[in-house]
């Protein structure tokens, strides 16, 4: 893979007008940065851009993508003729997946580019255990090896290593591992403090997301953003795939009367976006003067069917250990709001769900008789070993998809139909602190709940928000990267 060198300087970003640096030891450092970073590639052509005030201007190999309608911020990526070479596949291989294309994440790029773009920053980052590259090395141990520590780390919900079911602890803790600072976001405090984002000009956030909005990543950025743009710091999206990539948006728009950490975003219930485009969509939306860049993916479409297991899977969160997990869970979520088992502790979360009431083998046999479009279903027992029943035997449904037809919505709301009205004396909604059902939280107003009640079928249950998710689906597509 060759191409010719080129140097150019690009036109100055609109967001960096300051004036250029003095002539000294400034130009003569970045003279030295331009020429390790010629010899580190003798394929990629580079340009100079200023980014930071202490280096007027930074050699890098990405690219610049134009701004695009709507004022969606800096989008750079990885030109092909930087990939890294891509080795034969592996006649023995087990995960046949990864022979394909090589999808590079955000991070992947910008490990290549030296990272060029945030080098000489003084930054924050959000990320956990799934920041790692294409190869499982984690975003801080190469950004530490390469000399670009960052001044704090924040992590969401479950922790740094992805392992907590918990509140975490308030305050800034030393991690023994990589003598980082740390501040929980998911713990009395959901967003850090101008304090704690003092001297910081830039906050990195490199995380992998399931794009359902009650899944609270996507609820810490919204408050990432809201800081952003309050302080005047610049926010980097290191972008990775959406594994929901070939569904569309699916449900109502949040209600606002029903804003809660497990609907802040002002989305669809399955919003069909990975985190650099909703970061896009809200800078357009609600921060217009927050100032956006985003590293995009490279090798990646929307519709990829098989982009979760072209690199190996990280588990997002301790109770989503595989795919399948994934794809199940926005369906059976809103059985955290009743008294059900959604299988956590077990080896299968949301694929097991059940109770120790269920008459399992009636349930199976009515979802059956649906015919559901790339799933298939068996019985199943299990003792989960938290949340609901814990450490008792609950006999259950284990849903297995198989297909890119697989309707995970709808194979939920069905299945809870079945469940209530064959148990309407067991079935049990559960409150929140305040006294909302919980079950409306997740699904952002009362209309999943009140469906159910109301035994509605599938079709007159989806024309209560299908407009809300079209709707959506032409409204952020000015925001698309994929």
């Amino acid at each position: 893979m060759h191409c010719k060198m080129v140097f150019r300087y690009s036109h100055k970003s609109r967001f960096d007008q300051r004036p250029p640096a003095a002539p000294g030891w400034s130009s003569y450092k970045t003279a030295l940065l331009f020429l390790s970073g010629w010899l580190l590639s003798a394929c990629c052509s580079h340009q100079l851009l200023e980014i930071d005030p202490a280096f007027a201007q930074v050699p890098t190999q990405l690219e610049i993508d134009s701004e695009g309608p709507g004022n969606g911020g800096r989008v750079f990526y990885l030109p092909e003729c930087c990939w890294p070479e891509i080795p034969e596949s592996d006649p023995e291989s087990l995960l046949p997946g990864r022979a394909g294309t090589p999808i590079y994440s955000g991070l992947d790029s910008l490990s290549r580019d030296q990272f060029s773009l945030i080098r000489h920053r003084s930054f924050a980052l959000l990320t956990n255990a799934t920041g790692t590259d294409r190869n499982l090395a984690h975003s801080l141990d190469l950004m530490i090896e390469s000399g670009v520590k960052p001044s704090l780390v924040f992590e969401p919900e479950h922790g740094l290593y992805g392992h907590l079911d918990e509140v975490a602890g308030d305050g800034i803790r030393r991690d023994p591992v990589r003598d980082l600072r740390i501040l929980s976001l998911y713990s009395t405090r959901r967003k850090p403090a101008p304090e704690h984002l003092e001297g910081i000009d830039l906050i990195v956030v490199d995380i992998q997301n399931l794009p359902v909005r009650c899944y609270t990543y996507i609820s810490t950025l919204t408050y990432l953003m809201e800081m952003a743009e309050e302080l005047n710091i610049e926010l980097m999206i290191l972008d990775r795939p959406n594994p929901y990539g070939f569904w569309e948006a699916q449900g109502p728009i949040l209600n606002q009367e029903y804003v809660s950490f497990v609907g802040t975003a002002p989305v669809p219930f399955m919003y069909s976006l990975t985190p650099g485009e909703y970061a896009r969509y809200m800078k357009a939306l609600r921060f217009q003067r927050m100032r956006l860049t985003v590293v995009r993916v490279a090798g990646y479409t929307r519709g990829d069917i098989d982009a979760p297991v072209r690199g190996s899977w990280i588990n997002p969160s301790p109770n989503i250990p595989s795919l399948e997990s994934a794809l199940v869970y926005p369906g059976v979520v809103f059985y955290e709001g009743t008294r059900f088992s959604l299988g956590r502790g077990t080896t299968r979360p949301f694929i097991y769900s059940g109770a120790p009431w269920l008459n399992s083998t009636q349930v199976l046999a009515e979802l059956k008789a649906l015919n559901l479009p790339g799933v298939e279903f068996t019985e199943v027992v299990f003792t989960p070993t938290s949340s609901h029943y814990q450490g008792q035997t609950c006999r259950g449904i284990q849903i297995n998809p198989v297909s890119a037809r697989f309707d995970s919505l709808r194979t939920g709301y069905e299945y809870m139909r079945i469940v209530r009205r064959l148990h309407p004396d067991q079935f049990q909604y559960l409150p929140n602190r305040q006294g909302h059902n919980f079950i409306d939280l997740l699904w952002g107003g009362p209309g999943y709940r009140l469906a159910i009640e109301q035994d509605l079928d599938w079709k007159s249950f989806r024309s209560t928000w299908i407009d809300d998710a079209h709707k959506f689906e032409r409204l952020v597509a000015p925001y698309r990267l994929y």
